[in-house]
């Protein structure tokens, strides 16, 4: 919905009958105001330590990241709620066939949840009203982000203009011999998987072809075609694996290295540096990047002239409050 996505349970506000005036409630003070409708701070306490226990492993946010965290729920709050109206007004309604599935697939996994049967009656209707929100928001979102893909031209300025969304990482064209030791194997399996690979490193340098060595001896796939895996990137291998692969020359092999699989020896056979991808290489992507921004583009309009029309009142102090 905006940049904080928080999980619908967390981020939407439910109750959305009418409320006793601020004055009416002095120790439940004003949190926002959104046209018609009030949110007090209790309502924003709970959805904020709810926000807390989801993005948080610990439930408690960092101090250096308070401030931001709470506004960034506040804002959420407000525009989830602005959203809402406008997608009542524009009399949306939820796909309650689709709401009711996704409501049986849940019961069906608190089957065992002794809390959840006990407080079912009560958490059904909220859960359904949730659900019901969620979806008429989400409808009137996808109504906005649909719009015109963009024509080739137009691609073709966006790649030009970003050349660094498609560059291509340096890339290593390398062979592999895999001496297969199972994780949990006593260490004299991993000594003597050692000693072979150091073994096949000095006949592989006296002479004998790295391809005939990994045909006869690899257990990875790659063994059929002699070792060759073609061009790796960073990430594909462990950091550690990779760090000791780019300090070889091209046509040298590795000492022996330990996998998750078993200990390994490469061959360095070239290296692609990095660079920045053709057109062609890259011209789907560059089609869904820049319309992906034509689409967020025109959703954040869409916000902004709703905010601009609406009338919304924060009451920052809140922000402050939940500090202590």
């Amino acid at each position: 919905m905006s940049t904080l996505r928080l999980p619908f349970f967390i981020a939407l506000i439910i109750c959305t009958s009418s409320l006793p005036a601020v004055d009416d409630v002095p120790d439940n003070p004003l949190f926002a105001r959104i046209n018609e409708r009030t949110i007090y701070y209790d309502e924003f306490m709970d959805i904020f330590r709810s926000a807390v226990r989801y993005k948080y492993y610990h439930g408690e946010v960092p101090r250096h990241e308070l401030a931001i965290f709470q506004r960034r729920v506040g804002k959420e709050i407000v525009e989830q709620e602005l959203i809402y109206q406008q997608a009542l007004k524009l009399n949306i309604k939820p796909d309650t066939r689709n709401i009711l599935k996704s409501i049986a697939a849940y019961e069906q996994k608190q089957l065992a949840n002794k809390s959840w049967q006990a407080k079912k009656a009560k958490n059904m209707p909220l859960l359904l009203a949730r659900l019901e929100r969620q979806n008429v928001i989400e409808k009137i979102q996808s109504r906005i982000r649909d719009i015109e893909k963009p024509e080739l031209g137009e691609v073709k300025l966006f790649y030009t203009g970003h050349p660094e969304k498609f560059v291509v990482p340096e890339r290593l064209w390398l062979s592999l011999i895999l001496l297969p030791v199972a994780p949990a194997s006593p260490q004299e399996k991993w000594i003597d998987a050692d000693r072979l690979s150091r073994g096949l490193v000095e006949r592989i340098n006296r002479g004998e072809k790295f391809a005939e060595v990994a045909r006869k001896y690899s257990s990875d796939p790659s063994a059929e075609s002699g070792g060759d895996l073609g061009y790796i990137h960073q990430g594909m291998l462990e950091r550690v694996i990779w760090k000791a692969l780019v300090k070889l020359n091209v046509t040298e092999i590795s000492e022996p290295l330990r996998l998750l699989e078993g200990v390994a020896i490469f061959r360095l056979n070239g290296v692609k540096p990095e660079q920045i991808g053709s057109f062609a290489q890259v011209k789907e992507r560059a089609a869904r990047l820049l319309y992906r921004e034509m689409q967020d583009d025109a959703w954040q309009s869409y916000l902004s002239k709703s905010i601009q029309m609406a009338h919304i009142v924060v009451n920052e102090k809140v922000y402050a409050s939940t500090d202590e």
